[in-house]
Formats: structure tokens, C-alpha cells, sequence
């Protein structure tokens, strides 16, 4: 077994997975190997649900960010994701549905609730943020539901233009499973490069910091609110992004995309598939979604499984299966290794 020298002097054991971790380019490889198998086995429904899993993935992926970064427990997520949905859904009757526009609308959406959002709870911190956020998402729930004349009430809305790709040459109809689930595909790729870019930028550390070490980052003169404000943009304008593809997914958007419940449900994603992973938040999605998809058409305790998922996944791996995963792999590798 190979080792080098610590600062001691004494020979320290160099890991397997460092010496046998793949490059950039193979890593890139296997990305694209595994995006494009679907394209090859799967029919238009499994890639609209793909897409769906990859929508609402990147939506988690944006709560992620406050929560696994900030410790910003959120109740109220779903604003910003359901909202985005309805502002693409109304503006596509009047606009049309261009991706580029849909997208510029739901990001526009998500920051501009993520600054209302702001404005009442970035003083808050723990309990009372996951209350206050609460509250201002059920208060937009309420205009959602009751605002019948725009956003359909309790009926929701549905029958939108097809989203279409304008290339300045042509004008490409976004409306089989292979284009949503590219487009869906794209969107998540572009929002975890994002998350990635912010949490490794020195606003990403410092919002770290502002979980870690509140009293000292507030000594050493950082404005603790501004960084989470400016975190909670970011997030607003991710989840924006998905909510702006969503509705044209099943060419429907109701009022439970603004429940509190979604928020719910992004969270238990988010701790099923690992809190602070980034990748965890699709892993979570798919599981999920999976159960609800799948288990509901053999039993109405669809729910129940969810929970048991939910329990094993705290109890067997309390940092969520991504972190489980690597943890086995390293164990097993480490034991190739010294074999």
C-alpha cells in the first residue's frame, strides 16, 4: 500500500478513491453516457416524468442552497417555484411560450418573491424564519386559490401555447418527451453549475459562515442579513427557473404548487437525498416522485412508503443517500486497497 510522509515525518496512507478518482473528461463521459440512455429505452411518457423529476430537482436543488448552506429551513419554497409557474403560464398566453421568455418570466418571478420574502423574515433565524416564510406562503396561497379570474382558483390552469425554441433560424416545438426532457436536462445542468459557482465564490463562504458562526462573522463586520438575502435571490431565481418549465410539462399548474406542502415535500427530497450534496436533490426528486408515480397505482398508502423511506434513510443514513453511497464506496475501496 503506497503512503507518503505527513508533516511528522511518520508515513500516512494515501486513500484509494484519491489514487483511483476518475478525471474531468471520463467524469463529463458518464454524464453524458447516462443523460442519453433514456433517449435510447424510454417512451414519451417515462421522459416527460424524467423531465419532471429533473424540473422539480432543480427546484430542490435552489432549497438546497438556503438549507444545506445557510441553515435557512424554508416553509415557504414553494413560492417561488409555483409562482414562477403561474407568471409562465399567464404570460404564455400573451407572449407566447418561447423557452428564453418563460425562463426570463420565472426567473424574474422567483427573485422578486425571494426579495418580498426577504423583506419580512432575513432578521429571523431557526424557528421563526421556518413560521414567517410559512406564512407569507400561505398568504400566497390564499390569492392564488381565491383569484379565480387569473390564476383559475382551485381548478388551476391548463391548455398553454407549446413551448417553442427560437433559433433565428427555425422555431422548434418543445412539445414531446424527448425536447421537454432535454430542455428539463439543460435547465438542471445550468442550475447546478450555478449553485456550485455560488457556494464555492466567497458570498458561498460567507453564507456558510453565517451558519456556522453567526457571532463572529457579525464581529469580523459581514451584514449577515444581506448575504442571506442575497442567498435567498439566488435560490428564488433557480427555482424561479424551474417553476417557468413546469407547467408544460403536463400542460397544467394548480394552486398546490404554492402550498406549503410542496415546500414539505422539497424538504423530505432534500434529506432523503442528502442535505448540503447538491446532487442529493435530484437523487431525492427521483425517489420520491418514483413512489408517488409508481407505488400510488397499486395502493393509496403511497404516502406510507414515502415515510419509510423517509425514517430509514435518518436512521441508516443520516446524511442522505448520496453521502451513504460514497461512504460504502469508500469503504469498499479502502478495503481493496490494504488487500
Amino acid at each position: 500500500m503506497s503512503s507518503i510522509a505527513d508533516g511528522t515525518g511518520r508515513a500516512k496512507a494515501s486513500p484509494a478513491s484519491e489514487r483511483r478518482s476518475l478525471p474531468v473528461a471520463a467524469k463529463v463521459a458518464l454524464l453524458a453516457l447516462a443523460a442519453a440512455v433514456p433517449l435510447l429505452f424510454a417512451g414519451d411518457y417515462q421522459l416527460r416524468f424524467l423531465a419532471e423529476i429533473l424540473i422539480i430537482g432543480t427546484a430542490v436543488l435552489s432549497l438546497d442552497l438556503l438549507v444545506g448552506f445557510g441553515g435557512l429551513v424554508s416553509l415557504g419554497h414553494a413560492v417561488f417555484f409555483g409562482g414562477a409557474a403561474y407568471a409562465a403560464a399567464i404570460a404564455s398566453q400573451a407572449l407566447g411560450a418561447d423557452v428564453v421568455v418563460m425562463l426570463a418570466v420565472g426567473i424574474a418571478t422567483g427573485m422578486a418573491s425571494a426579495l418580498l420574502m426577504g423583506v419580512v423574515v432575513m432578521r429571523t433565524i431557526a424557528l421563526f424564519f421556518l413560521i414567517l416564510s410559512l406564512i407569507v406562503g400561505q398568504i400566497v396561497w390564499e390569492v392564488v386559490f381565491h383569484w379565480r379570474e387569473v390564476t383559475g382558483g382551485a381548478d388551476g390552469l391548463r391548455g398553454f401555447p407549446v413551448l417553442t425554441l427560437h433559433t433565428g433560424f427555425a422555431t422548434i416545438p418543445l412539445n414531446n418527451g424527448v425536447a421537454l426532457y432535454l430542455a428539463a436536462l439543460v435547465l438542471a445542468l445550468a442550475a447546478f453549475l450555478a449553485t456550485r459557482s455560488f457556494v464555492d465564490a466567497p458570498i458561498g463562504r460567507a453564507l456558510l459562515g453565517t451558519r456556522e458562526r453567526q457571532l463572529r462573522m457579525s464581529a469580523l463586520g459581514y451584514s449577515i442579513p444581506r448575504i442571506r438575502l442575497m442567498a435567498l435571490l439566488a435560490s428564488g431565481a433557480i427555482a424561479g427557473a424551474a417553476g417557468s418549465l413546469y407547467p408544460f410539462v403536463n400542460q397544467y399548474v394548480g394552486p398546490n404548487a404554492v402550498h406549503w406542502t410542496m415546500s414539505a415535500m422539497m424538504i423530505i427530497m432534500l434529506v432523503i437525498g442528502g442535505v448540503g450534496s447538491l446532487y442529493g436533490a435530484f437523487i431525492g426528486s427521483a425517489i420520491y416522485l418514483g413512489i408517488q408515480t409508481y407505488v400510488s397505482s397499486y395502493t393509496d398508502r403511497w404516502q406510507l412508503v414515502v415515510g419509510l423511506v423517509f425514517v430509514l434513510t435518518v436512521m441508516i443514513m443520516p446524511k442522505g443517500v448520496v453521502a451513504g453511497l460514497k461512504a460504502a464506496c469508500g469503504r469498499r475501496k479502502d478495503a481493496e486497497g490494504r488487500s
